[in-house]
């Protein structure tokens, strides 16, 4: 048996390999730093000094939805490749939005995107025209997001549950798998933000990491459905280095832009290319390998713009660890 002390030792011993890690995201505004393979805590650091403490994780939050999508599949009140009209009625009549599926939306590719000077509004979502045919462009818009949401709320409401998807998700799936406390911000009109709104603990956004990583599966239960989370992963058509609400290391068909600050795609780094990202401005970042057993969880004290961060540089200090 090993004893406490040994146990200590090691784990102490584990944790400094990570140091150089650790480090770099504490000069960098950092709040948390947090490692787990397969489950097993191998670091954490707060120069917080705060572990339990709950950060804004800006666009993070979007690592949320397709764990929503797949707890919805998992009850069978939703399915990836319905059209979006078979609850947003309006879109129906409409010749190109009758053929967006859920997919589309939660892959970005629906077409369905905000002008710079619009509204953003649940309204003015439904209302938007396409700008391209679905799978025809990949665009990161908080729409679908604002779309997805309502479309939660509508099959929740209709099915007699809780009609509130953040509760929802949170009472049936996050709070099992320890993803508590979080927090969301609302829009004026009470609805969760899916797309920038979600607050949480480190260890809350490693759980949520790890039930995607396991494809939903929790304490040898199938809580979300595997199906919609093996495709939260996979890039499309439109953009193969994005899934569902997550950026992947995946190289890219074209040179397009994303819609995010990173040089993971442009610099070298030895994370793997199955290597699947939540990002959120200021560095708030998790990452999550399938084939490494691995989830990763930076956050940062704010979420400024204009904070210095390097993927690849973090990505490469960490993968001297192991």
């Amino acid at each position: 048996m090993v004893s406490a002390s040994t146990a200590q030792l090691a784990r102490a011993q584990t944790a400094g390999r990570f140091a150089e890690a650790a480090r770099y995201s504490a000069e960098r505004n950092g709040a948390s730093f947090l490692v787990v393979r397969h489950g097993v805590v191998l670091a954490e650091d707060y120069p917080s000094g705060a572990s339990e403490a709950r950060w804004g994780i800006g666009e993070g939050t979007r690592a949320f939805a397709p764990l929503l999508a797949a707890s919805l599949i998992e009850d069978r009140l939703m399915s990836l490749d319905e059209p979006v009209a078979l609850t947003i009625g309006d879109w129906g009549a409409h010749p190109l939005k009758s053929t967006i599926s859920i997919r589309a939306l939660l892959a970005g590719s629906s077409g369905i995107a905000f002008g710079r000077h619009d509204d953003r509004t649940l309204a003015n979502a439904i209302a938007l025209e396409p700008s391209d045919p679905p799978g025809a462009r990949f665009n990161d818009d908080s729409a679908s997001y604002l779309v997805f949401a309502e479309i939660a709320r509508r099959k929740l409401e209709t099915s007699g549950r809780e009609p509130d998807p953040a509760r929802y998700l949170t009472t049936r799936t996050l709070l099992p798998i320890g993803c508590v406390p979080i927090g969301w911000t609302r829009n004026p009109q009470g609805a969760a933000r899916f797309d920038d709104g979600a607050a949480v603990t480190a260890r809350g956004w490693a759980q949520a990491g790890e039930l995607i990583r396991r494809e939903g599966v929790w304490r040898a239960q199938q809580l979300a459905d595997d199906g919609a989370l093996r495709e939260a992963v996979r890039g499309s058509f439109a953009e193969a280095r994005a899934g569902f609400g997550l950026w992947l290391a995946a190289p890219g068909h074209t040179r397009d832009q994303l819609g995010v600050d990173s040089d993971l795609w442009r610099g070298s780094s030895p994370a793997p290319t199955d290597l699947a990202m939540a990002a959120g401005a200021g560095g708030q970042r998790l990452y999550l390998s399938p084939s490494e057993g691995m989830v990763i969880v930076r956050q940062a004290r704010s979420l400024d713009a204009n904070a210095q961060w390097s993927d690849a540089q973090f990505l490469s200090l960490v993968w001297r660890g192991f």
